[in-house]
């Protein structure tokens, strides 16, 4: 996109197409197995391993949590990276598909969640599958569907935490498909929090004048309703005045906003904003997410056993001057 902006513009496809091309190519890389070939040339380069990941989810077995893997990835890569990730960091368990009770790979996501597909069970030395029958439990699978899963857990699916880091492959077909809980890594908010924490004194002061904006707005205001309403008479001076400073402020207010926006990504600027506004990124996560957090690591951190509650939003209609 950068290349078509900073250089003949009429020498490259249309943005349209560009998009479509580099869709095509994504899905083909994935599709004929030219990207996991590369992560598994250099998995150190490609897979990033956390110990402290590690033992916080032995901390979660360790008060009774169920763990399970859903990925679309099949056995051999799935194990691939686990091995590499995980198993090196274990101090209560000897291999991560100890750790995980289930452990579902080719799971064809999203379809796994609407559609109604059995499960294959996974010969974990061998890599083969075999058609499986009757309750599910804990072990490795293939395929399979949400219905049978969470009636082999015996659970309702309030009851189920899925974790994912698409808003739609993963949170937004859950939500409107299964009802599990769910919680999204959203990884670029980690650098984007950085920059919000640098960005405060900027927001402070535009939060100052705009404030000072308000009082001014609010006179002006009043002597023109009077005018009309009562036939005051109007002090040009006063409101010429007035309005010279709004104007002072924009252009201040108007010289922090740019500065502001320099901090983030140049195209889109926040993630989770749009000037003021919540992006559209934004209303799906509030809508289909339950919580949503940088990193993986952020909600480990908290107790097995916390309980989340939503913040009260105030409305507009709520808000009442003193």
């Amino acid at each position: 996109m950068e290349l078509k902006e900073t250089t003949n513009k009429d020498a490259l496809p249309s943005f349209e197409q560009i998009c479509i091309d580099i869709e095509e190519c994504v899905d083909g890389v994935h599709g004929d197995g030219t990207l996991k070939a590369k992560v598994a040339s250099d998995l150190t380069q490609y897979i990033i391993s956390d110990p402290e990941v590690v033992n916080l989810l032995e901390r979660y077995k360790l008060h009774e949590k169920k763990l399970f893997i859903l990925t679309n990835s099949h056995y051999p890569y799935t194990k691939l990276l686990m091995d590499h990730a995980i198993n090196p960091y274990l101090k209560e368990h000897k291999s991560w598909s100890e750790l995980f009770d289930y452990v579902i790979t080719g799971a064809g996501k999203p379809k796994f969640f609407y559609d109604k597909l059995p499960f294959q069970i996974v010969d974990p030395v061998k890599g083969a599958t075999t058609p499986h029958e009757g309750p599910l439990t804990p072990g490795i699978y293939e395929g399979g569907c949400s219905a049978i899963f969470t009636k082999g857990l015996n659970v309702d699916g309030e009851d189920i935490l899925y974790i994912g880091d698409h808003i739609y492959g993963d949170i937004l077909r859950v939500k409107k498909s299964v009802y599990w809980r769910t919680a999204l890594v959203v990884d670029e908010l980690s650098a984007e929090i950085t920059k919000l924490k640098t960005a405060k004194d900027i927001d402070k002061k535009i939060t100052e004048y705009m404030a000072q904006k308000k009082i001014l707005e609010e006179a002006v205001v009043d002597i023109l309703t009077k005018h009309k309403d009562f036939g005051a008479p109007v002090d040009e001076t006063e409101l010429h005045k007035d309005q010279k400073k709004i104007s002072e402020i924009d252009r201040e207010i108007g010289a922090l906003i740019t500065r502001r926006e320099e901090m983030f990504n140049r195209y889109w600027g926040e993630t989770m904003r749009s000037g003021a506004e919540e992006s559209y990124f934004a209303y799906q996560v509030e809508r289909f997410a339950c919580i949503y957090m940088s990193q993986l690591k952020s909600l480990l951190e908290c107790s097995p056993r916390t309980y989340f509650r939503a913040f009260k939003r105030t409305l507009p209609h709520e808000v009442f001057e003193s």
